[in-house]
Formats: structure tokens, C-alpha cells, sequence
């Protein structure tokens, strides 16, 4: 096989390498997100009975913050089509 066609072959096959680094991606950090909320959930159930109503609000406010910012690079990418920038390949 000449190198020019090893060349194409190599080309042909990044688009799928760039589909799975996404999907990737996409499958951990909806992982992570899944398990901060159960991780969240854990935490106001053990707190509810033994915080005031005023801390108990705090400490799940401050839980919803780690989960919504695993959130918003998933919103990015639903809503705007915006992926983290390690997963922009430049061919063009």
C-alpha cells in the first residue's frame, strides 16, 4: 500500500475517532452528573432532620451548584451545539 492511501485511509477514519472521543465524553460526564445528584440527594436526606430550615437550604443550594455545574457544559452542547475545547479537531 502506497503512503498516499494509507494517508486517505488514515483521514477516513477520524471522523469516527472524533465521534467516539465525543460520545466519550458525553457518556462520562452524564455519569458524573448522575452521580452527583445521587450524591446530593444522600446528603439533604441525612441533613434534613438535623439542620435548621435556613442551613438546610444552604446546604442544598450549595449541593445543586456542583451539580448544575456539571450540568452546563451538557446544556452547552444540547443548546448550542458548544463542545469543551478538547474535543474541536482542526481539519479543515
Amino acid at each position: 500500500m502506497t503512503a498516499a492511501v494509507q494517508s486517505l485511509l488514515a483521514l477516513a477514519a477520524q471522523p469516527a475517532e472524533r465521534i467516539e472521543a465525543r460520545a466519550a465524553w458525553v457518556r462520562a460526564t452524564c455519569a458524573a452528573l448522575r452521580q452527583a445528584q445521587r450524591d446530593m440527594d444522600a446528603i439533604c436526606d441525612a441533613a434534613i432532620n438535623r439542620l435548621s430550615d435556613e442551613a438546610f437550604e444552604r446546604l442544598c443550594a450549595a449541593e445543586q451548584a456542583k451539580v448544575d455545574a456539571i450540568r452546563a457544559p451538557i446544556d452547552d452542547v444540547i443548546e448550542r451545539d458548544l463542545w469543551p475545547r478538547h474535543l474541536y479537531f482542526g481539519v479543515i
